[in-house]
């Protein structure tokens, strides 16, 4: 119990220090996981909708996933206090995609025009209810006392408008470093992949997401059940082709017309010999096995049991732990700030006050479909030499750096882009 009363107390020294409203919601969903465990959590407002999402340096307001988790959030803003919900609690046509957003359990807590919201698989005690209720009344209290406040003030005239024009024109142009964020993760550097080594169907996983193999080790299995069935025929093919051979050889030596066969039988017994061979090599060869040390990279091993595999299919991948490099998804919005060569640094989930910085090597110029459903370019960078370089898996935001442009320009870019696509100019 002091242990969490002093990560409380942490957490609330963090977000009276906060100096914007968009710093507290960063640590009202992502920090609060100190406190409780939990595997989603969002923030909305009546005024701007889903303002933070945990794990997302953006959001994508147009995503399906925001769309309905806004419906959602406004029809729980009137609810008088906090409470725990499931899907039964909403109407159907909320309720019915529960089950592809969020997990069985939320915690909601209303603020006074936001909604602050915990998901998780597990539900809610008594005294986490209460304790996560005290955050988001600090929450609520401190986004308001930050938010921004209309102030009349006079406008200036003569020498000093003048004076103030051209201090505000300098500082429009005063040149900044173009930035963007994006959620990343550290992915392999350099894997080996693993690749199905004939037409088959896949009949055991030997080995578990993320373990650590040693060369040689047995990865997984194709079912053998066909192979041996052809191989015990094969062999059985060659006994009878050999036996014909023999006999015609014997019998040339009396009669002159089994001479002509001895050639033809001979060469029928190397096939069945050939074929023998080739299903014995290929019935060795379905135990695949390690072609390097480190941790096998894959997906959930009961996805691959009994899934057909053709030959040269990427089944999983084994991979150096410490052999990382940085794959970010940039917005398609944000791709004019991004290109090879570009800074980046990488903030990690588990170590924020630690950055690891990259270099830019790859963009993607093509925009592909993420698993939130949201459409990104991918970007890998190489870390640099002098880094420590962490563990594979690891999760964060990283800021890529872009070119210097005028302070203006970096203000008003996204505004300028969201009315052309309004106004068509």
């Amino acid at each position: 119990m002091n242990e969490v009363f002093l990560t409380l107390l942490d957490l609330e020294s963090r977000i009276l220090a906060a100096k914007r409203p968009v710093e507290i919601a960063f640590l009202a969903v992502d920090m609060a996981f100190s406190l409780i465990p939990y595997r989603q959590a969002a923030l909305w407002s009546q005024d701007n909708g889903v303002v933070a999402l945990s794990g997302a340096a953006t959001v994508e307001s147009g995503s399906p996933y925001v769309l309905w988790l806004e419906q959602v959030l406004r029809h729980l803003s009137g609810r008088d206090g906090p409470g725990v919900i499931t899907a039964a609690d909403l109407p159907a046509a909320l309720a019915e995609p529960w089950g592809d957003w969020l997990p069985v359990h939320a915690l909601v807590l209303p603020m006074a025009g936001e909604v602050l919201v915990y998901a998780r698989d597990e539900s809610f005690a008594d005294n986490e209810v209460a304790l996560m209720g005290h955050l988001a009344a600090l929450v609520g209290v401190s986004r308001r006392a930050l938010a921004p406040k209309t102030l009349a003030i006079p406008f200036p005239r003569g020498r000093r408008a003048w004076g103030l024009a051209a201090i505000g024109l300098l500082a429009a142009l005063f040149p900044v470093t173009g930035s963007v964020l994006a959620p990343a993760d550290l992915v392999p550097a350099h894997p080996v992949v693993v690749r199905a080594p004939l037409d088959g169907v896949v009949d055991r996983i030997r080995v578990k997401p993320n373990e650590k193999v040693a060369e040689g080790a047995a990865l997984f299995d194709l079912d053998a059940t066909q192979l041996s069935g052809r191989l015990e025929v094969a062999r059985q093919q060659l006994a009878t082709a050999e036996a014909e051979y023999r006999q015609a050889a014997q019998a040339m030596v009396f009669d002159a017309k089994a001479k002509t066969q001895v050639a033809i039988l001979a060469g029928k017994a190397e096939e069945k010999s050939a074929e023998v061979r080739l299903l014995e090599g290929q019935l060795a060869r379905v135990s695949v096995k390690a072609p390097r040390a480190g941790i096998a990279v894959f997906d959930d091993p009961t996805d691959w049991i009994g899934k057909p595999v053709a030959v040269g299919e990427k089944v999983m991948a084994v991979a150096d732990e410490t052999d990382t490099e940085v794959e970010a998804w940039v917005a398609a919005a944000d791709m004019g700030e991004v290109g090879p060569g570009a800074r980046l640094t990488l903030f990690l989930n588990t170590r924020p006050l630690s950055p690891v910085r990259a270099t830019v090597r790859s963009v993607a110029y093509e925009a592909s479909a993420r698993p939130d459903s949201t459409i990104a370019h991918r970007l890998r960078a190489s870390l640099d030499e002098a880094e420590d370089k962490p563990r594979l898996g690891l999760k964060g935001t990283a800021r890529v750096d872009g070119e210097r442009v005028p302070l203006v320009w970096w203000l008003f870019r996204k505004p300028l882009a969201a009315i052309r696509q309004v106004v068509g100019l």
